[in-house]
């Protein structure tokens, strides 16, 4: 998997986000380390001081559009246990909004309570 490939889907300034999760699709397809590798990069990003939000935004989005459900939920629960306020914030933020990927539990469980937090 080439890093550019990453930086390039996950950089908000470059292609708008709809076409950014149509290619990583596309790219999943064909090369499966994508969905490891935007995981790793999403990682680095909440630990990392140079990291943006709107970067770590763009980098969520587009592996919760490509991941599974567990590697989703477990990427997130990393992130929330780095420290970086702003990365765990945005992972709550998506995981709230996002109920069908992290599993199906009667109404009412709040999305934080089906990731672990």
């Amino acid at each position: 998997m080439d890093d550019n490939c990453i930086l390039e889907l996950c950089n908000p300034d470059g292609l708008p986000v709809g076409q950014a999760i149509r290619l990583a699709r596309e790219v999943s397809r064909i090369e499966p380390n994508l969905g490891p590798a935007l995981g790793a990069y999403v990682c680095h990003l909440a630990v990392s001081a140079a990291s943006g939000a709107r970067l770590m935004q763009r980098a969520l989005e587009v592996f919760y559009a490509i991941s599974d459900p567990q590697s989703f939920a477990a990427t997130c629960q990393h992130v929330t246990e780095g420290g970086n306020p702003v990365a765990s914030a945005m992972v709550r933020w998506l995981a709230a909004g996002t109920p069908r990927r992290l599993g199906r539990m009667p109404p009412g469980v709040p999305a934080a309570a089906r990731m672990g937090f």
